[in-house]
């Protein structure tokens, strides 16, 4: 049985965690890069350590016996070794990093079936928006996130070799300079990822900020609101929501910029003291102890090297632990608890479908207001229910709840007599064919937004719910037919329908659905009473015989139905037929004769826009 389940408690996992992580899941999508990921170790391994001993036993040989022999031998092994290693690892390089970005898409498809699946009041929550913007910070660049972490990883095992190999030169030469370098990298070390941690306590900040300052950014560009920017000057006030949102986002990353200039100086600062004394020994063993040039030249290089070389691998291990927290968010974010499904989902039952509610009570997620308090009633099989109101009244969430888009606080929903959380949601969500407030098509043909249910697309049947919509004449004329784009995203020659249009092509998406529960929830709330009548009155025969529910805040345009709910405050305050309604005299009828004045004036003069859209030429 679902019930409501609370926000889960935010958790972390460790860097070592998400690090297995990262490398599982890897494995299961490409395991060529972790072969391709050995050589490469082992040979980036081996690169530096060309550059520091080749040179030493050259000035050696230059500075001793001085035999061209054994000095052609060097130089030809010198430049031969480094040609043919750095080509490894150039071409290796350039074969990995396609596979990385492969790898970041099979996350990012994660993540995106995710917010395709959760649970819809989530999509109506402000804290789980902000969840999926820090979560896909874990995924939105190839330097950051998982992508970034594993571009470190990928360098860390070569870089470690060559720490190992300085280690053992640096070892030799004294065992104290070694420890003194060791531990002035690993201060900057500390002060470098103090920074990345206050850069990341600072995310879910810049998530809100981002998230405000899109929309923003969005509404200058959407061309839909054109109109109103210029009717109701939006402009300014719009250009200046989007320098309020950048500018809050400036001054934090002005902050993390400043701190990581302070660690830049101390870098410095550390940088100075510890070339000038590892320099000052070495010079002390030449001038002192005969140390041979080509041995200062190797120890030189190994102690700039090894400096770098550590601060390399102490910079990436700092970089992998800050993403790893990104990487956590994300994991997070995948893990949230979606309301239970039943453990033995019951099989759904054959229609028509009666439904009933049962002392409903429910509310929304942080709200202390009901929305409903013990409301009940019920839809006979293949009846034709209409929900009226005025806006506000409850009418939507009626849906929102039949749907399962929420769960009920208390109460229940019965289909058939059975308990609707009974059901799987998946193939409970089969049974409906809705049409809802915000019409959305999508920017492919005609035919596919027509046909988004599972299976293959049937054109002849397109076709007949195109025909019943009285639309089948107006797509064929089109130089592609049913195949013709909606919009002009991606299809240069794609068709902007209007609004009438457009409307009908959703109703043949529901026809072409053939689900046993069809909705109609106030689709058509922007045109005058005449049309939506009209269109309602024509949809009801298209779905005669189903088990149908009619949402409007306009009581002609339903009156055809069976029966009548009328909600105010969401209570259900009157229940029957248009005619008990109208008898009864109550607040149906006083509502309804207000609204036929409007009826009337409306159908003295229609507009020539309503009429040009073809909204009322219906056979």
């Amino acid at each position: 049985m679902g019930r409501h389940i609370d926000e889960t408690e935010k958790r972390s996992y460790s860097t070592w965690n998400n690090i297995k992580y990262i490398i599982s899941h890897s494995w299961k999508y490409d395991k060529s890069l972790f072969g391709i990921f050995i050589v490469f170790t082992i040979s980036g391994g081996i690169l530096p350590f060309i550059g520091i001993l080749f040179p030493k036993y050259i000035l050696d040989e230059l500075t001793g016996s001085q035999d061209k022999n054994r000095l052609i031998l060097l130089l030809i092994s010198f430049f031969l070794s480094s040609a043919v290693v750095g080509y490894i690892v150039t071409f290796i390089k350039n074969s990995y990093l396609p596979k990385m970005v492969d790898i970041r898409f099979q996350f990012i498809h994660m993540l995106s079936i995710k917010c395709m699946t959760t649970d819809y009041k989530n999509t109506e929550d402000p804290s789980f928006l902000n969840s999926v913007e820090t979560a896909f910070r874990a995924l939105q660049s190839n330097i950051n996130g998982l992508e970034g972490i594993l571009h470190k990883l990928f360098v860390l095992g070569g870089n470690i070799i060559v720490l190992i190999g300085y280690i053992l030169i640096i070892g030799r030469l004294n065992i104290f300079i070694l420890l003194y370098l060791i531990a002035n990298i690993g201060i900057v070390y500390y002060f470098t990822f103090s920074v990345k941690k206050y850069e990341y306590n600072k995310a879910d900040e810049l998530s809100d900020i981002d998230r405000h300052s899109k929309y923003s950014y969005d509404l200058m560009y959407n061309f839909a609101y054109g109109k109103d920017m210029r009717i109701y000057s939006l402009t300014d006030w719009i250009g200046s929501l989007f320098q309020k949102f950048k500018k809050q986002r400036f001054d934090i990353e002005k902050k993390i910029k400043y701190k990581y200039f302070r660690v830049g100086v101390s870098e410095v600062i550390f940088l100075i003291i510890r070339e000038g004394i590892v320099y000052a020994y070495l010079i002390y063993q030449v001038i002192n102890n005969g140390l041979s040039i080509g041995s200062f030249t190797m120890y030189f290089a190994a102690v700039a090297s090894f400096a770098n070389a550590m601060k390399v691998i102490m910079d990436d291990m700092a970089h992998i632990r800050a993403q790893s927290l990104y990487v956590s968010d994300f994991r997070v974010f995948l893990e949230k608890k979606e309301e239970k499904e039943p453990d033995h989902p019951r099989p759904l039952p054959d229609g028509p479908y009666e439904i009933e509610f049962k002392n409903v009570t429910f509310r929304y997620p942080g709200s202390e207001k009901y929305v409903y308090k013990d409301i009940s009633f019920h839809i006979k099989p293949g009846q034709k229910l209409a929900i009226v109101g005025h806006n506000g009244a409850g009418k939507t969430t009626f849906i929102k709840l039949l749907c399962r888009m929420y769960e009920p606080e208390s109460g229940e929903i019965l289909l058939n007599g059975i308990n609707i959380q009974e059901f799987s949601k998946r193939d409970y969500y089969t049974l409906f064919s809705a049409v809802f407030q915000e019409i959305k098509t999508l920017a492919f043909s005609v035919a596919e937004n027509i046909a988004v249910s599972e299976g293959s697309l049937q054109e002849g049947k397109v076709l007949w719910c195109l025909e019943k919509a009285d639309m089948k004449e107006k797509v064929l004329k089109m130089r592609n037919g049913i195949h013709t784009g909606m919009q002009k995203i991606l299809d240069d020659e794609g068709v902007e329908f209007s609004g009438g249009e457009t409307q009908r092509i959703i109703l043949a998406r529901a026809l072409y659905k053939d689900a046993g529960i069809v909705i109609l929830d106030e689709p058509t709330a922007a045109l005058d009473a005449i049309a939506e009548r009209s269109i309602y009155e024509k949809f009801n025969e298209m779905v005669e015989g189903k088990t149908s529910i009619f949402i409007s805040h306009r009581l002609a345009s339903t009156s055809f139905c069976d029966v009548i709910a009328m909600f105010e405050e969401g209570e259900l305050i009157e229940y029957g037929t248009h005619e008990e309604l109208l008898d009864k005299n109550q607040k149906y009828a006083e509502m309804f004769q207000v609204q036929a004045q409007y009826y009337k004036e409306d159908e003295v003069a229609v507009t020539e826009d309503v009429a040009a859209d073809g909204l009322l030429q219906y056979d």
